[in-house]
């Protein structure tokens, strides 16, 4: 616990160099995970006993989707998706899991004690899920399982794991790294086309891979990945379109006609330009601006996949795209920070700068919920905030995940400060990446953090793999 404050690891935090006897560093994690999973349900107790009232809920920092689309959203009589007139917004496979876990909530009775079951259900749910993803990223992360402790102990998800159904997206996407670490691009593939209907940053973490399999001679087996992800997407796909054909069609013109996020950029835009008398942007500038700014990301990721000095690391490229997806999507929202905690783990494993990202993020999802609190429920200034605050919020969460996106590109074009490329390991999450003969040189430290120029090619024997049997079995 004293690495975050720059002190050094602690002796029993060495795997393979000591006996933890019960205490392994998984089962450690697990107990982590479990505790911060308790924490994250005491945030939600005052809505629990009160109930999810507005703007009760957003005052004291309780609310959730999961109630609160119960209720609006009519799942105890519509299922998502298969329903016909079913209002449900949210991405296809929440609807899935909205639609099951209602259902299972059906002995619980009606009114608020459904609504606080249905809420139960899926909290118990994301809580298996947030111990199944730190187990992952611990495994994915090689010779450094450690550092799945930011995902077990991270502040962010505390705040936001049981606000809505993105974690299902964040569990998916770390087992679909997993696999692909541990060269299963079929399968890696495959779940990424079921995460994609879970959120849509999947996608881009296949069009990374593409570029980076281009970059080493494996276009092949991309392209089979991305074939594996596009026919998971539909057979998932298949009931609902065989049963409610318009339904997708129409979720797809919602998102295209849904108005900005207040804690988008665009958001932010009007809402100052209302208060200042200047001309608000209108949706079909949004999305013409959102358009733009999405194909500058997908330049932008394509240079560094393919241009740079040494090829980046998977996850490096992967959190690059998906946090540039968090700063730019039309419908940002604070809480989707939690698709960047696993990424980060991989990708950048510094608690510092990790810690001060994340105590930006839960100002902006604290300021959201107070200037909702006042626009929805016109309640007191005492327990709210005027929108020059919140705007300065949500600048402050932006400005925080482009300057992670600022110090994971300077660790890929230099690679002495990649604390992951020390010990001159290999990507460990390079799959079948990892042994490309098109690898550039790799810039490592030694011992004495004097750089140290490896020969232009870098076979797999001289780097350290973090998982031999793997190596053996190929």
């Amino acid at each position: 616990m004293t690495e975050p404050v720059g002190g050094p690891l602690g002796k029993r935090t060495a795997p393979g160099k000591i006996n933890p006897g019960f205490f392994t560093v998984e089962r450690v994690l697990v107990l982590m995970t479990a505790a911060s999973a308790i924490i994250a349900v005491m945030t939600k107790s005052h809505c629990r006993t009160a109930g999810w009232t507005t703007p009760d809920q957003q005052s004291t920092v309780c609310w959730s989707e999961f109630p609160n689309s119960f209720v609006d959203d009519r799942l105890a009589s519509l299922f998502p998706f298969l329903s016909t007139g079913s209002p449900f917004d949210h991405p296809v496979l929440a609807g899935w899991i909205a639609g099951i876990t209602a259902w299972l909530t059906r002995p619980s009775g009606d009114g608020a004690l459904r609504q606080l079951a249905f809420f139960d259900v899926n909290a118990i749910l994301i809580a298996v899920l947030w111990i199944a993803t730190v187990i992952i990223v611990a495994r994915t992360a090689g010779r450094r399982p450690w550092d799945a402790a930011i995902v077990a102990a991270s502040p962010v998800l505390v705040l936001a794991a049981y606000v809505s159904w993105d974690f299902w997206a964040v569990a998916l996407v770390s087992l679909a790294l997993y696999l692909f670490a541990r060269r299963r691009p079929l399968w890696a593939g495959a779940t990424l086309g079921v995460a994609a209907l879970a959120a849509p940053y999947p996608i881009l973490i296949l069009l990374v891979l593409l570029l980076l399999g281009i970059r080493a001679g494996r276009v092949t087996k991309m392209l089979e990945m991305i074939a594996a992800a596009t026919i998971s997407l539909l057979l998932v796909l298949a009931p609902i379109m065989a049963k409610n054909p318009p339904a997708i069609p129409d979720y797809l013109k919602g998102l295209m006609a849904a108005e900005p996020s207040e804690s988008s950029i665009y958001g932010g835009w009007n809402i100052i330009a209302a208060q200042m008398g200047l001309p608000v942007m209108d949706i079909g500038m949004t999305n013409a601006l959102a358009s733009i700014w999405l194909a500058a990301l997908v330049l932008g990721v394509s240079y560094l996949a393919l241009y740079t000095p040494a090829r980046p690391r998977v996850a490096q490229l992967v959190f690059i795209a998906v946090a540039g997806f968090v700063v730019v999507n039309k419908t940002t929202e604070p809480w989707h920070a939690v698709w960047l905690v696993p990424l980060l783990a991989l990708a950048m494993p510094r608690w510092r700068p990790i810690l001060l990202w994340q105590a930006a993020i839960i100002a902006h999802f604290i300021a959201l919920l107070l200037f909702r609190s006042k626009t929805l429920g016109n309640i007191g200034n005492q327990h709210a905030i005027d929108s020059p605050y919140f705007v300065m919020a949500a600048l402050l969460a932006g400005a925080a995940t482009c300057v992670l996106i600022g110090l994971t590109i300077r660790d890929i074009y230099v690679p002495g400060h990649d604390v992951v490329r020390r010990g001159r390991v290999a990507d460990p999450q390079g799959g079948v990446l990892r042994d490309a003969p098109a690898d550039p040189t790799v810039a490592l430290l030694d011992e004495n953090n004097e750089k140290v120029q490896l020969s232009p090619v870098v076979t797999p024997v001289e780097l350290v793999d973090p998982d031999p049997a793997v190596r053996a079995g190929s």
